[in-house]
């Protein structure tokens, strides 16, 4: 079961790389994190639209971005099953997670502001901290 929720979440998250976060929480001693929470609003515009793609492609570089400074640590769409598909109107869910490598709650704000889904209205980013309890191994002992 635990080896199909990885599958799963592989498939589901892009920019994935579960070994370099779970050996960032073990080697780094890494117990608080930062996510944003992205919730999709009204002005939402597909990928199949013209302005859509483009703002998905500036998005795609932003992401891009997070990840080359090693500011990332984990992103990727929410029910994604139901929303590519039309199963559920995107609007007013949380389609997207990104979980930040950065030190301070202002650091991981700028960044969630820059994303272009937040700058052009699609989404609205909230910036939460997160501290990391428990892990795929025995929990607290796989961050000491």
């Amino acid at each position: 079961m635990a080896e199909a929720i990885r599958v799963i979440l592989i498939m589901h998250f892009y920019f994935i790389d579960t070994r370099k976060m779970e050996n960032k929480i073990r080697n780094e001693k890494v117990t608080d994190i930062f996510v944003i929470i992205a919730q999709t609003l009204d002005n939402w515009q597909s990928a199949g639209t013209v302005e859509g793609n483009a703002v998905l492609m500036e998005h795609h570089k932003w992401a891009a971005e997070l990840k080359d400074k090693k500011k990332l640590l984990l992103a990727g769409p929410t029910d994604w099953d139901l929303t590519s598909t039309n199963k559920v109107n995107p609007i007013g869910h949380t389609t997207g997670i990104i979980m930040l490598n950065v030190d301070t709650r202002e650091e991981a704000i700028e960044w969630a502001e820059k994303d272009p889904f937040h700058k052009h209205g699609y989404r609205i980013n909230v910036v939460h901290s997160m501290k990391i309890t428990m892990t795929e191994n025995s929990g607290l002992e796989a961050l000491s």
